[in-house]
């Protein structure tokens, strides 16, 4: 009996400079469920929704990602902006807002990107509840490139996404 080959390990890539984004990669046929966030401590000592992925791997999240976020055509909507995320009310209506985001993001660990990334200054974020809800924060370290979003509110998902016209997938 044979062993099935092992998933190849990718690295992400910076489309303009085609610098290293992230470190070795396993795809997974799709991003875990969210794991929920009592605010309690983690067993790593943190206060902080756990990580969505597994360090080491990425998946394609094929629903809308973040900013910008736009009113639900149906007004009694209530529900979360993207999943995972926190609800969003419509400060100009009744209703709520939902991600009319890029669509196919490359999902990560954030651990998978320190040295790789820097935080965008251009970006205005206030507290740590709001940490990716005004769109894409993180530049490629080599040229400055926009390339991601990193989510890390206090209760909502804490993971990187990557515009999926910002990067390449590549052997290492």
């Amino acid at each position: 009996m044979t062993t099935p080959p092992a998933e190849p390990v990718r690295i992400l890539r910076c489309a303009a400079c085609d610098r290293p984004l992230t470190g070795p990669l396993r795809l997974l046929p799709e991003a875990p469920e969210r794991p929920p966030y009592d605010g309690r401590k983690n067993p790593d000592g943190s206060r902080g929704a756990p990580s969505t992925m597994p360090l080491g791997t990425y998946a394609v999240d094929p629903l809308p990602c973040g900013a910008p976020y736009v009113p639900h055509p149906d007004p009694e909507w209530m529900d979360v902006a993207h999943p995972g995320n926190a609800v969003q009310l419509d400060p100009d209506g009744p209703g709520c807002l939902m991600s009319a985001g890029p669509r196919d993001t490359q999902v990560v660990h954030p651990g998978d990107t320190r040295r790789y990334l820097s935080p965008d200054p251009a970006v205005r974020e206030s507290g740590c509840c709001d940490v990716g809800r005004a769109g894409p924060n993180e530049l490629c370290g080599g040229c400055g490139a926009v390339v991601a979003t990193l989510f890390a509110g206090c209760t909502g998902p804490y993971e990187t996404h990557f515009l999926p016209d910002a990067v390449r997938v590549a052997a290492p």
